[in-house]
């Protein structure tokens, strides 16, 4: 399945800016389809697109739960 730019931006929770942004320095596949010589509408594939976020994804440690104690102002 292809998405727009407005679907595919929609669909990642991102500005229309990043999406266009991402196309131009080759970070998110996409194509252009129209007739030759125009600039032609982005389709993003849905799969490039979720890839994409997958490697964006930053995976920290996860913390311990450490029991604050109550302070006691005077």
């Amino acid at each position: 399945m292809s998405l727009t730019v407005k679907q595919a931006a929609a669909h990642v929770c991102v500005s229309l800016s990043l999406i266009y942004g991402w196309c131009a320095d080759g970070t998110l596949p996409h194509t252009r389809v129209g007739r030759k010589g125009k600039r032609g509408h982005i389709r993003i594939a849905i799969e490039d697109l979720d890839a994409v976020m997958a490697a964006f994804k930053v995976t920290g440690q996860t913390l311990q739960c450490i029991p604050l104690k109550h302070l006691k102002l005077d």
